[in-house]
């Protein structure tokens, strides 16, 4: 008995004085891992792949373990060499002990990566004679006489079969795929037989019902029943339901598990939009004012999808209200055609009018820029310097418009260019005649997370027969704080003969600013305005420097400028307020 009791005694103390090691051992070891001649770009992921390299940290790493882990980093090597194609590598290693520091140090001889002797690419099914995949087995990516490494070897199988669903084979089976080195001759003979089986053919489409009528929602249907499938045009059927702005969501679904009779049946489904929205805004900006706007929509006026919109504009310097009737097309290259009028009051330092508009539009898509065109009566009484007139146009207009940006509320990365072309003649019911050209671009770049770089330039022209016959809507005024800062809204211009600005033919306004966000939330800007509103060529430019503060707030960016004007001494600080995005 006693002796039994001696031998679990001794037992435990051996565990005990075992775990004390263990914990001095293991407390203090630190170990570095180092690698020399990996493939170039690749040091990074080869590393991380070596056990010995993720657990070097770990608490419970034993000299034991470190020693097996160090043996089994030269296998790992060894594969992974292999996937980049390097076959016949030689990998030295070392481990070396300095007092409580180890490093594991590996030299790495890649030698000549395997080359590719052979790619054997063969296609059977109803694809054999689909162009695509002809031209894709023409302009294979693994090329005979390159190199081999077997992320290429995957991409390429992937492409293969990417196309293939892309293109309706839904049948298709790669049979085989196979990659063989020579090591005698460090070359591979690449092997690849896909069998596409038949091209699936779009089945009938049923689009549930909605308050758009059937025949509408047709024009947004880019295939017809029978034929070839293709992965695109679904897409392309999703969007058009998107951009409808009929529905709130929409969901395509292909039912490849229920294909049959070599077609395929798409599942759309559909949530509508509320009939009606109402839209309430509040602003301020030093230029208008406080302003408050109003907008009515009626998104369904009739089952064809016509939509009737009604908007109030109302600020300290003018006011305005405008009714649209809109037509979507739904199909080619003009998407909507229109109908409009428009009624606006402005009071400014510079001027008071008073018009109303009537006329039509269309909307189109064109290389990626947007198209708007239109023609529209203007009645416009306008009181500006000593020009007093009521003039009546016929305007014929055109104008492109692109966006582009990372976020349209707060860019990092993006712009936007606009150019419209617009006139009157006085022999098509026009009090005057006149030709008129705009160019308006905002550019902004991101140097890093909190630095971006803001420019704007504005650049517009008139020929006109009679100028004090040309309405004040029509004239360039500069100033303000989307123009020149530092002076005080269409203060900026050339002058009547009775010292007010009545505003030029020409204008040119540019703007160079530096932004640095300072926190999340709060940062400041740095500025340069230059530009005017003008009839000569001749005649100067004003410019001025500032300061600003910049607020993201939960409402969009608010920017607070100060703004000194450079060119008139007589002018003092000018205070800029604005909120809104930055495109």
């Amino acid at each position: 008995m006693c002796d039994l009791l001696k031998t679990r005694i001794n037992v435990l103390v051996c565990i005990v004085l075992l775990c004390v090691a263990f914990q001095a051992q293991s407390s203090g070891m630190s170990v570095a891992v180092e690698l020399e001649g990996a493939p170039k770009g690749k040091a990074a992921v080869i590393l991380s792949g070596l056990s010995i390299y993720r657990l070097k940290d770990s608490e419970r790493l034993t000299q034991r373990q470190l020693q097996q882990l160090h043996k089994k980093a030269v296998d790992e090597l060894s594969y992974m060499l292999k996937v980049y194609g390097f076959y016949q590598a030689k990998i030295s290693s070392q481990l070396m002990q300095q007092n409580d520091q180890w490093r594991a140090s590996y030299q790495i001889d890649l030698g000549q990566q395997v080359g590719l002797f052979k790619v054997h690419v063969t296609v059977q099914g109803e694809a054999e004679t689909d162009n695509k995949f002809s031209a894709l087995v023409s302009n294979f990516p693994l090329k005979e006489g390159g190199f081999f490494d077997h992320d290429s070897y995957e991409s390429a199988k992937k492409k293969l079969l990417r196309l293939g669903v892309e293109r309706g084979y839904f049948d298709a089976e790669l049979k085989q795929h196979k990659v063989e080195i020579d090591m005698l001759t460090n070359t591979a003979v690449v092997t690849l037989f896909y069998d596409s089986g038949p091209r699936y053919k779009f089945a009938s489409l049923d689009v549930p019902g909605t308050v758009i009528s059937h025949k509408t929602l047709s024009k947004l249907i880019p295939f017809k029943a029978g034929e070839p499938y293709l992965a695109g045009k679904v897409l392309t059927l999703k969007n058009n339901l998107k951009n409808a702005a009929y529905f709130r969501g929409v969901e395509v679904d292909v039912l490849t598990d229920q294909r049959q009779n070599n077609e395929v049946k798409l599942r759309v489904s559909l949530s509508e939009e509320l009939q009606y929205k109402y839209n309430v805004g509040l602003g301020f900006g030093t230029d208008s004012g406080a302003r408050i706007s109003l907008g009515w929509e009626n998104k369904y006026f009739n089952s064809s999808g016509h939509r009737l919109s009604t908007t109030a504009r109302l600020s300290q310097t003018g006011n305005t209200v405008t009714a649209d009737y809109q037509i979507p097309l739904l199909s080619g290259l003009v998407s909507d055609i229109g109908f409009n009028s428009e009624f606006k009051t402005e009071d400014t330092d510079s001027t008071e009018s008073s018009s109303f508009a009537i006329g039509s539009y269309y909307k189109a898509n064109r290389w990626g820029w947007g198209e708007t065109g239109s023609i529209k009566v203007l009645s416009e009484s306008f009181d500006v310097s000593d020009d007093s007139s009521t003039s009546v146009l016929l305007i014929p207009s055109i104008g492109w418009t692109r966006t582009w940006a990372d976020d349209s509320i707060y860019t990092k990365q993006g712009g936007k260019l606009s150019l419209s072309l617009s006139g009157a003649s006085e022999a098509l019911l026009s009090d005057v005649s006149f030709a008129q050209v705009v160019l308006r671009g905002k550019y902004i770049y991101s140097f890093n997370h909190s630095g971006r770089l803001i420019t704007r330039a504005n650049l517009g022209a008139t020929e006109v027969s009679d100028f004090e016959k040309l309405p004040s809507s029509l004239r360039f005024f500069a100033g303000g704080d989307n123009s020149i800062r530092g002076f005080d809204f269409q203060s900026l211009g050339p002058l009547g003969d009775d010292g007010n600005v009545e505003g030029g033919r020409y204008l040119t306004t540019a703007s160079v600013e530096y932004e640095h966000m300072f926190t999340d939330k709060w940062g400041a800007a740095v500025f340069s305005d230059v530009g005017n509103a003008y009839n000569s060529f001749n005649d100067p430019f004003e410019h001025s420097v500032g300061l600003g503060l910049r607020w993201r707030s939960p409402i969009g960016l608010i920017r607070f400028d100060v703004a000194k004007a450079l060119s008139d001494s007589d002018n003092g600080i000018g205070f800029h307020l604005v909120i809104g995005p930055d495109l």
